[in-house]
């Protein structure tokens, strides 16, 4: 289980660098996304096993992000159309999953209301990104304090990208590449960084709660709202064009994480 977690982190790792990827649509995909938010929220009632179950996942993560950001920097430049097709494939893929798992807890089907909602919200976030103009690198206190939220949010909700947000205020670029170059983090850049840190954390522990409750007590409606969002978050990596060989590479892909997700 440690090896098998320590991939699984540095899967779910991607998805904190890709923009239109969320980690939490990779943590679905894996079908661990339900287990890590009890885990993450009951960490202290069974410490021993919590910790046993999450560190390795959390480690996986951090050399994921840490020394596969050049690897994906390179991706992102030179090879956006593969990567787009492999994520859009991956992305689709578990929906039939979380449609199966809203038939199986709640003998419905999906809520078609609350998929709309999100869908149509996803849609919006789309084209607000490409049509308004991004914001300058301003790493003020308030910037790095939404900053912190928003990607509180994209790493959390399956289907919203932290990344995405982040470049709709205009820091995507310069927090991936502080995360590539970890040697330039001086005391003075890290200081600007706290107030990052101390709003993802909170908004973190908020998130997690929320959508704990949601599970819990609205689980169709929260479901038929995070495939909403799923579907939806494919519009930020169609990368404006296909082929034959995009057609493969999707397919390949969704056969994958249909598996994985089963």
């Amino acid at each position: 289980m440690i090896l098998r977690n320590l991939l699984y982190g540095m899967i779910i790792g991607i998805g904190f660098i890709i923009p239109g990827v969320s980690g939490g649509v990779i943590a679905t995909i894996l079908g661990i996304y339900e287990i890590v938010i009890n885990k993450l929220l009951n960490f202290f009632s069974d410490f021993k096993n919590n910790f046993k179950y999450l560190a390795p996942l959390f480690i996986g993560v951090f050399i994921s992000v840490l020394f596969l950001s050049k690897v994906i920097l390179y991706l992102l430049n030179y090879k956006l159309f593969f990567i787009s097709y492999v994520f859009i494939g991956l992305i689709l893929g578990c929906i039939p999953f979380l449609v199966k798992e809203i038939k199986i807890k709640t003998n419905k089907n999906i809520s078609y209301i609350y998929f709309t909602i999100s869908f149509s919200l996803g849609i919006i976030l789309f084209i607000i990104e490409n049509n308004l103009p991004v914001l300058n690198n301003n790493l003020n206190v308030f910037t790095m304090i939404i900053a912190g939220f928003l990607y509180a949010i994209g790493k959390i909700v399956p289907g919203i990208s932290g990344a995405s947000l982040l470049m709709l205020i205009g820091v995507y670029k310069y927090f991936l590449s502080i995360i590539a170059n970890p040697l330039m983090i001086n005391l003075s850049l890290l200081i600007k960084f706290i107030p990052f840190i101390i709003s993802f954390i909170i908004s973190a522990i908020f998130i997690l709660k929320l959508i704990n409750y949601l599970l819990n007590n609205y689980f169709r409606e929260t479901y038929s709202t995070i495939i909403g969002f799923v579907i939806s978050s494919v519009l930020f990596i169609y990368p404006g064009s296909f082929n034959i060989g995009s057609i493969i590479i999707t397919s390949l892909a969704f056969i994958i994480s249909y598996n994985l997700s089963k």
